[in-house]
């Protein structure tokens, strides 16, 4: 009799111990990571964050930051994260290489006043102060990434050509900021606050994206499909705390609170901060079918894409409802 009430206590020991790893494990499987850069464009995460946005949802997101893109992009790949912030190049070929993913959201550009790439002259430039006086001068940028793609259009609106300019491959922002302050490059485009450092510097402001009349560099928000057939409900609490975050933000661009965020997570040069401007953004903005096909166009003349992916392949609009 002993027996076998000890071997059903020990039934109802297991039986409640792996209920309790079960729900462990659908816990843990339903936490939202996010890859992010410490940028301007994160900022509405952290600001999410840290004013409990996530929490009241009751939503568990963890922010994963990264010193480079690219470390980004591969745990994305991988699957460690379940989407980040990036652009609408990175988002094209991780859908060539079999990663699907969805844009859900613009992160910051939806206004051409949002974000700010510079073309700049280097301090010991003169004689540079146009885009034209550019012809066949080399100009510093990432290959094949949005900034080598900014580039191009802002060279083509003011009339030149791709032979009459050259670009020069230096991918890490930090060393084509160096190079660019010290004379090793004469032209190169940076953004934001980088480009606001180099001008501070003795830089020249050659061209400015903001300025133009054509919007034409965004930041996307991007979850893997699994993640968004998984976690439908989830994301869609995230976003919801990430749309509050850019309200608060645009409500509250001097306060203690978005200032500190800004200086702490964005990584602003101590230099610039106090006359760094706080950015503003615009909540649940998607881009629109004419920029995505631009800017697929451009990556199939580059031979970074056979062909170009339709809207709907690259966009889930159901998250900014």
């Amino acid at each position: 009799m002993r027996k076998i009430l000890f071997l059903c206590l020990l039934s109802a020991v297991c039986v409640f111990l792996s209920a309790c790893a079960s729900r462990s494990s659908s816990v843990q499987n339903n936490v939202i990571k996010i890859g992010l850069l410490q940028i301007d464009d994160s900022l509405p995460f952290f600001i999410a964050e840290q004013e409990g946005f996530f929490a009241k949802r009751g939503v568990d997101v963890e922010l994963v930051t990264f010193d480079s893109a690219n470390e980004k992009e591969i745990a994305l790949e991988s699957g460690a994260i379940d989407g980040d912030m990036t652009d609408l190049i990175v988002t094209a070929l991780l859908k060539k290489g079999d990663t699907d993913v969805r844009i859900v959201s613009i992160a910051l550009g939806a206004d051409k006043s949002e974000g700010r790439f510079v073309l700049l002259a280097s301090p010991g430039s003169s004689g540079i102060s146009a885009i034209e006086d550019l012809r066949g001068v080399p100009i510093a940028v990432g290959n094949n990434t949005v900034i080598h793609y900014l580039g191009n259009r802002l060279l083509s609106l003011a009339g030149l050509g791709e032979g009459d300019y050259i670009t020069q491959n230096i991918p890490d922002l930090g060393l084509r900021l160096e190079a660019l302050l010290g004379d090793r490059v004469q032209a190169a485009i940076l953004p934001d606050p980088l480009a606001s450092l180099a001008v501070l510097q003795g830089a020249a402001v050659i061209a400015d994206d903001t300025q133009g009349d054509e919007n034409l560099s965004q930041s996307v928000i991007i979850f893997t499909q699994s993640a968004i057939v998984s976690k439908e409900a989830e994301i869609h609490l995230v976003m919801d705390a990430f749309f509050e975050a850019m309200v608060f933000i645009n409500d509250n661009p001097v306060s203690d609170a978005v200032r500190g965020a800004l200086f702490m997570f964005c990584r602003i040069p101590e230099l610039l901060q106090s006359g760094y401007p706080t950015p503003s953004y615009t909540p649940r903005a998607l881009p629109d079918a004419d920029s995505i096909a631009d800017v697929l166009g451009w990556m199939v003349d580059m031979g970074l894409l056979d062909t170009v992916f339709s809207y709907n392949e690259l966009v889930d609009g159901r998250f900014v409802d």
